[in-house]
């Protein structure tokens, strides 16, 4: 059962993914999925810092969750969306620029597509970074082995065809059946000389011979 869930749920986010992208296949350019524990902690990747003031929004499908002001001097306050049940933190690494969402004590209704923002604000003029990276958050009732997503949608895929396939076969056979049992029943007077035909066989004409009369 859980593996069924799991598959629906990664089968409506690559869907999700797919609308969002505008791509073909739902499995094309799959964000990378994290599979984490309840109230454990996942880290969601942000835009690279590269300004002197960014904003930084982690979204949750549509819906914006988290928002972040920081400035070169890495003063910084996070506005939360009042509807989500967990916390969340923000990381900076001064090594090489790269910042991230690091969201705590999660559970099941964490699961998700969580994409980041970010806004260049100072120095002007203001503009929107690019890049927006995803990532697919998964919390699972217990530990599991990472498994390549595509793999499960297609299996999910193939059963869904083969139940659709097999329920249309029996459908289309009792439709046949009907109409050949309602065509078995109709009486037709084509029918009805063929028969007797049939088991009359072929009648042949009576041979008459020349009768000469003989008597005076």
């Amino acid at each position: 059962m859980e593996i069924f869930r799991t598959s629906v749920t990664l089968l409506s986010l690559c869907l999700f993914h797919s609308s969002l992208s505008e791509t073909q296949s739902p499995c094309k350019d799959l964000p990378p999925v994290q599979h984490v524990e309840p109230n454990s902690s996942v880290t969601v990747p942000c835009p690279v810092f590269s300004a002197s003031e960014m904003v930084f929004k982690l979204y949750k499908g549509l819906e914006a969750i988290f928002s972040i002001s920081i400035n070169q001097t890495f003063r910084s306050q996070i506005n939360k969306n009042p509807k989500i049940d967990f916390s969340a933190n923000f990381k900076f690494n001064d090594t090489d620029n790269s910042t991230s969402f690091i969201l705590e004590a999660v559970t099941m209704n964490t699961t998700g597509l969580y994409t980041c923002e970010a806004e260049k604000i100072f120095p002007p003029p203001f503009q929107i970074v690019v890049h927006k990276p995803q990532t697919i958050v998964l919390v699972e009732g217990r530990q599991v082995k990472p498994h390549p997503v595509c793999q499960d949608v297609d299996h999910l895929v193939f059963w869904v065809m083969f139940g659709i396939m097999t329920i249309y076969g029996v459908v289309m056979s009792l439709i046949v059946a009907i109409q050949w049992h309602k065509l078995s029943q109709i009486d037709t007077p084509f029918k009805d000389r063929e028969c007797r035909r049939k088991w009359q066989g072929v009648q042949h004409p009576t041979w008459q011979g020349f009768y000469i009369d003989t008597v005076v």
